[in-house]
């Protein structure tokens, strides 16, 4: 089917008119072309001026061409023009192109100008211009680059590509005065494709400047000399600039004046306006400064992406993915910011953002003065997730905002009325009619200094949702409910706070706490309590913790606590393991299971249950009727009942200690006691506190170091803060009855005591040596008196009753009356001390702050004197002293102690068991040696003593003459046998003449000193013109201990050496040698033949025994023989009356537990050899042993020959005997059992076939 209009006659014309106009154009376009190819560009040169006219039409400048040239290149033709010059409009030469190549547009043809398809310029220098007056010139013609309607700009802008290579531009500005800026290897390409204008520009500044620089911009335009419809975009990138050099030709509030960095620019044309702005940056050490007046701000980098934009709603900023990192070395993570206005709005957009470590930029930011200091002081911190905040008006305020924010770890320091935290961490979003609030977060820190004397508090964790509203007096901010826990609490809270300008505000809150410890309640203790409350909270509370509080705040805060009823303020608790200390000085209450109740003004605690040092306190309640106002009192009043032993704690660390002066510091006792308390303590001078109280005493046992104990004690102490008051308490003591009173007056504290001491009662505390020389009792009386300066004690009794066998001269009998005082003296520096025994004995001494010895004397005979010497003076004459007696009894000696002078005599002296008569002792201590004459009717001579210090202590005597007398008893050496090696100093003793009772023992030396756990005898030697006996050794003193002796005997005249110890006929002439080892358990003096052990080697020669004992007599007669027809008979008669003569005679002894041991003794005399081994028992002085005795019968033998047979039998009698080694002596030898007791052994002489075995004694 055709269509309707197919045939129509209008159709048939319009395509033929069409047809017609498309050859007419084409044949214009080939008359043309043929024109420009054989006409025009062989001709070219001679039209130069013809072409010139046509720029300079075009143009709107003068232009002349030196010369023009032409060919035809891809179907247009193309021109080269040298030496084209344009002028300004004052015709001087403006630009100077030295050659510029076009390729012809045929759509010139249309708009009848010359139009270029390309255009090609190189090697260009141009110079672009501003003058002083402001105005722009690129190559001397003016351009207003705000008018793009130039001719020069618009004929440009019609061209098809122009491209310019090669380039140098200057850059000259004289408005700065700046030195050129030259910029090289300038390529600049515009490709004009009708509404659309693309630009690319390239060039290199100079290196110390920037690194290349690229340009690129795409634009449209609905017409390029109408600004407004201009649109695109223009780029521009630079690897590296630096800012100090650019701002010699540029400057900004905005441009760094210092660093370098790479920059990527991006700007939007929009209607021929700017609206819009993007920049990539990564910039390092970047300095900026907004204003002139503010401080450079210092980045050591900062990377990220800026835009600005600009609309019909309004303007917007961003920075998005920012990093920043400061000169301290902290780099920012990447974080947004944004901020849009309008003239009805703003708003505010964050994310990621991180506020701490801004701080340091905030001098030189350009804003209100009063918000950057604000600023400074709260120091936020932490990081907001998101934000978006919005308000009407200028400046935000309660009644025109909008918010949504998530934040976490939130801080800003308290500033003002404002309190400071930090890690918050929620979401808040609202506007001012109302919102929400959620909160979650952990370790969070407040710091309230506004409520809070310590404002810092820590919360491990907070949970809260709620919101806030706006009421019609205010907005009211509400908890539906918070939970909260750190190291002091745990519990929720819920309620509302409302703010009423004008106000402080109304609080409606509820808590409970499920766990709250007792000394943190001072930290949350709320400033308008009193500072003394406060800090007698925080010391008083020590401990103790509460699993149930419940709190109640409710009214208007301006009358918090509301003490006048005009709201609720109320904390009740119930504590358990509470320790309370109620006044600084005195023992803390612990143990406390009690109810505290804060409300309104006032504090109370009431006690279940409570000990004070182990003593149970009930009831007991503490009270601050007013904890607001000023003189805020505390009142405690309580019972206890609890052991002795706590009380005394409680009375040591109390006042009440103080006002005994120490009195019970070192006082101990059993059983129980109860003490009644009520105290009144004003806290802001706690020191004046009052007191009254009464301890009683249920049968109690004391008892301290220093004195013997007390048994039953009965009676009641009422005391307030500065008395003391006691009546008739009984008790106990050393055996007896005893009475004690006790009263203050002018501050001192009083006690009076009487009573009766048993000999039984005294002997724990005397000690049993002591103790057991007593018996019977006494009455006595005494008085201490407590002081500031020190405790004075007196003590009397004239002991009758009291019998004593103490050794001399302390001995008595219980009707003998022997006045005792004992009295202790306080002075500024020690104390004096005085004890005085009647007339027999007393000493007085002085002791210093310490208790050390100062300086004293013991007297005999008389009263004790206070010497003015440092020392101690025994001074003095008695009857008798038993020093033997005494050993053990007294205690040592003080550390310290040193003897000044003695003037000492005795009638009779006891020492070791021995009296020694009509004794003196005159000494002095000089240059630290006390020096001492000793005479008596037994001794003389000096003794020196070196008290140990650098050196051991060292005794030195040199006696005349020294004679130990008998033993004064049976016990006489016990003294003796219990020294201890401790005891002894360095010994130096000489002795000229030495005895033992009547027996001279020569000239002694010893030299001894202590070792370890022992004594070492270096030298003991006893000297006599016919002996000399020597001996070292070793006194282990260890448990039972050892000593271990060597010795020697070397005796020059034996019979005078026996004579001397009693057998003065036993040996006539003869020497001997003895010498080994010998050991003993105990001391050198406990010498006991039961436990002396050792081996001796004994030698004797050229003596003769002599009459002895019969026992002895009987032993030695076997070995006598000088008679062989008695000795056949066994007939001993004439050893007797004339001796028996020895050679030598030789034998090792072996000693075991006192039982001596010998197999090897032998004895050659003239007339017998003797051989003898067995034993002897030196303790029961007894033998056994067997004696073999063979007679030398050499010459008598010879001579019964002699007479018998004539010399010749004689003489061959002694020949054969010779030759055959004595076979005669060999055949009649004979051998004996000796055994018994020293004074009658039992002599059995034995058959030649007796056992050996049988008879043979053994070795122990």
């Amino acid at each position: 089917m055709n269509p309707p209009f197919a045939s129509s006659p209008l159709l048939h014309r319009l395509t033929a008119i069409a047809g017609f106009l498309v050859a007419l154009a084409v044949s214009a376009f080939a008359v043309a072309a043929a024109l420009m190819y054989f006409w025009v560009l062989p001709n070219i040169a001679e039209h130069r001026d013809t072409v010139a006219s046509l720029l300079s039409r075009a143009l709107g400048q003068q232009v002349t061409i030196e010369a023009v040239s032409g060919k035809w290149q891809q179907a247009r033709p193309e021109f080269r023009l040298q030496g084209v010059r344009l002028y300004d409009r004052q015709g001087r030469l403006a630009l100077e192109l030295p050659e510029l190549e076009a390729a012809f547009a045929w759509r010139s043809l249309l708009f009848l100008e010359p139009r270029f398809h390309n255009i090609e310029l190189e090697g260009l220098t141009l110079a672009v211009r501003r003058a002083r007056d402001g105005h722009y010139y690129v190559g001397g013609i003016p351009v207003d680059p705000a008018d793009p309607s130039s001719r020069f700009s618009s004929w440009i802008l019609r061209q098809g590509n122009v491209h310019v290579g090669r380039a140098t531009l200057v850059w000259l500005d004289e408005v700065r005065a700046a030195p050129p800026l030259q910029l090289r290897a300038v390529d600049l390409r515009i490709d004009n494709a009708h509404r659309t204008h693309r630009l690319e520009l390239r060039a290199t500044p100079p290196a110390e400047l920037a690194r290349p620089v690229t340009v690129r911009a795409t634009l449209t335009a609905r017409d390029v000399e109408n600004l407004h419809t201009w649109n695109g975009t223009v780029e521009a990138e630079v690897a590296g600039v630096a800012f100090p050099r650019l701002t010699q030709w540029m400057t900004h509030p905005y441009l760094p004046r210092g660093g370098w960095g790479a920059l990527r620019t991006r700007f939007d044309i929009r209607e021929g306006a700017l609206g819009g702005l993007g920049a990539g940056m990564d910039l390092r050490d970047v300095e900026l400064a907004f204003d002139a007046d503010l401080p450079a701000m210092r980045l050591a980098r900062v990377r990220g992406q800026a835009s600005w934009q600009h609309g019909a709603d309004g303007q917007r900023v961003a920075l998005e993915n920012l990093r920043v990192a400061l000169p301290g070395g902290a780099v920012s993570a990447p974080f947004d910011l944004g901020a849009a206005w309008n003239a009805s709005a703003r708003e505010l957009t964050a994310r990621a953002l991180r506020l701490g470590g801004w701080q340091a930029l905030l001098p030189s930011l350009p804003m209100d003065a009063a918000l950057r200091t604000r600023l400074v002081a709260l120091q936020p911190r932490g990081r907001i997730e998101t934000l978006r905040l919005g308000w009407q008006g200028a400046q935000p305020g309660p009644d025109n905002f909008s918010v949504d924010v998530r934040f976490n770890a939130l801080g800003a320091n308290a500033d003002g009325d404002l309190p400071g935290f930090d890690n918050l961490s929620g979401h808040v979003a609202g506007d001012a009619r109302g919102g929400r609030i959620e909160l979650d977060t952990h370790r969070l820190a407040l710091d309230l200094p506004a409520l809070f004397r310590d404002p810092r508090m820590q919360l491990d964790e907070l949970r809260a949702r709620g919101g806030w509203a706006r009421t019609a007096r205010g907005r009211v901010l509400r908890f539906d409910g918070m939970t909260f826990a750190n190291a002091d609490a745990a519990g929720s809270l819920k309620g509302s706070y409302e703010y009423v300008p004008g106000t402080r505000g109304v609080i409606d809150l509820e808590g409970r706490l499920t766990r709250a410890s007792g000394p943190a309640v001072y930290r949350y203790l709320p400033k308008r309590i009193g500072d003394q409350t406060v800090d007698w909270v925080r010391q008083g509370v020590l401990a103790g913790h509460s699993d149930d509080v419940r709190l109640v705040l409710r009214g208007e805060l301006a009358h918090f606590p509301f003490d006048r009823g005009e709201g609720v303020f109320r904390v009740e608790a119930d504590v358990k393991d509470g320790t309370l200390r109620y006044v600084h000085d005195w023992p803390v209450i612990e143990d406390l299971a009690a109810r505290l109740l804060f409300s309104g003004r006032k504090m109370e605690v009431i006690a279940k249950r409570a000990r004070i040092y182990g003593v149970a306190l009930a009831p007991v309640q503490a009270s601050i009727p007013d904890l607001i106002h000023h003189e805020e009192e505390l009142f405690v009043s309580g019972q206890a009942n609890g052991p002795v032993q706590d009380f005394i704690r409680f009375a040591n660390f109390s006042p009440l200690g103080e006002r005994l002066h120490g009195f019970t510091d070192a006082l101990d006792g059993a059983g129980p006691m109860r003490l009644a308390l009520n105290l009144r303590v004003p806290l802001r001078h706690s020191h004046d506190a009052t007191l009254a109280g009464r301890l009683s005493f249920l049968d109690n046992a004391l008892y301290s170091p220093w004195l013997p104990r007390l048994e039953k004690t009965r009676g009641d102490i009422a005391f307030t803060g500065n008395s003391l008051d006691a009546r008739g308490i009984a008790a106990q003591f050393l055996g007896g009855p005893l009475r004690i009173d006790a009263s203050t007056q002018s501050g001192q504290v009083g006690i009076l005591a009487q009573g009766r001491a048993t000999a039984d009662g005294l002997r724990p505390w005397l000690g049993d040596a002591l103790g057991a020389r007593l018996t019977g009792q006494s009455n006595w009386r005494g008085r201490i008196d407590l002081a500031a300066d020190g405790d004075r004690v007196r003590i009397e009794s004239d002991l009758v009753g009291l019998g004593s066998t103490l050794p001399a001269p302390l001995g008595k009998t219980a009707a003998q009356p022997l006045p005792l005082t004992a009295s202790f003296q306080p002075l500024p520096d020690g104390r004096v001390h005085e004890v005085r025994l009647g007339r027999v004995v007393g000493a007085v001494w002085r002791s210093d702050a310490a208790g050390r010895f100062a300086r004293g004397e013991v007297r005999f005979g008389g009263v004790p004197v206070m010497p003015a010497d440092p020392g101690l003076r025994l001074a003095g004459n008695g009857r008798g002293l038993d020093i033997s007696g005494w050993t053990g009894l007294l205690p040592d000696g003080q550390d310290g102690m040193q003897v000044s002078t003695i003037d000492l005599g005795f009638d009779a002296f006891d020492l070791m068991g021995r009296r020694f008569r009509d004794v003196r002792l005159q000494g002095r201590t000089r240059n630290g040696l006390l020096r001492t004459q000793v005479t008596g009717e037994e001794v003389s001579g000096t003794l020196t003593y070196r008290p140990a210090g650098a050196q051991p202590a060292r005794v030195s005597a040199q006696f005349r003459q020294l004679v130990i007398p008998a033993p004064a008893s049976a016990s006489g050496d016990s003294d003796a046998q219990n020294m201890k090696a401790a005891d002894f100093p360095v010994l130096d003793l000489t002795v000229d003449d030495f005895r033992l009772q009547d027996r001279a023992l020569g000239r002694l030396e010893v030299v001894a000193h202590a070792v370890p756990e022992g004594l070492a005898i270096e030298t003991l030697q006893l000297t006599h013109p016919d002996s000399v006996f020597r001996m070292q050794g070793l006194w282990r003193d260890t448990g039972v201990g050892e000593t271990r002796a060597d010795l020697s005997l070397s005796v020059l005249d034996a019979g005078k050496f026996l004579a001397r110890f009693g057998y003065p006929d036993a040996l006539r002439r003869g020497s001997a040698e003895i010498a080994g080892n010998a050991t003993w358990e105990g001391s050198p003096a406990d010498f006991a033949f039961d436990t002396l052990a050792g081996q001796l080697d004994f030698k004797a020669k050229g003596g003769q025994f002599l009459k002895l004992d019969p026992g002895v007599g009987k032993l030695l007669g076997v070995l006598s023989l000088q008679s062989l027809p008695r000795r056949l008979n066994f007939d001993f008669r004439d050893i007797f009356g004339s001796g028996y003569a020895f050679d030598d005679i030789g034998a090792t002894l072996r000693i075991a537990r006192g039982v001596v041991y010998s197999d090897d003794f032998r004895m050659r005399g003239p007339a017998a050899k003797v051989g003898m081994s067995g034993l002897a028992d030196l303790e029961r002085e007894s033998v056994q042993l067997r004696v073999k005795v063979t007679p030398k019968l050499s010459e008598g033998v010879a001579v019964a020959g002699a007479l018998i047979g004539g010399p010749i039998a004689g003489v061959g009698a002694l020949a054969a005997q010779k030759l055959l080694r004595d076979p005669v002596e060999e055949a009649i030898s004979q051998e004996y059992l000796v055994s018994g007791p020293w004074q009658s052994p039992d002599v059995k002489r034995l058959t030649k076939g007796s056992s050996r075995q049988d008879t043979q004694a053994t070795e122990p």
